[in-house]
């Protein structure tokens, strides 16, 4: 469930992402929850990226949440990290990003 005080970004693309595949090729550690759920260690930060369209296997919008900071202690902006990850994300695809 998410936290109203944790930051979260929300993702429409063109078209559907299999969302493990983009990670494994991204080289970006997760482990599968459910059909909708994956958590992810992206710079040491741990996300959940949550299909809200379709299935992870084929998401059209998902959102994704900061669960915890990185544990190194430096000053990051939690949207900054979370956009990172998204390009990142995304650019291992061959889809866009339709919506902010």
């Amino acid at each position: 469930m998410t936290d109203e005080n944790e930051p979260v970004q929300h993702c429409t693309v063109d078209e559907p992402v299999n969302l493990p595949t983009a990670l494994e090729a991204a080289a970006i550690e997760y482990l599968d929850v459910d059909d909708q759920r994956t958590i992810v260690i992206y710079q040491q930060a741990i996300l959940m990226v949550i299909a809200s369209k379709g299935q992870a296997t084929a998401a059209r919008e998902f959102a994704v949440e900061l669960w915890e900071e990185p544990p190194d202690g430096l000053p990051r902006d939690p949207d900054d990290l979370i956009t990172a990850f998204l390009d990142e994300l995304l650019a291992t695809t061959d889809t866009t990003r339709v919506e902010y």
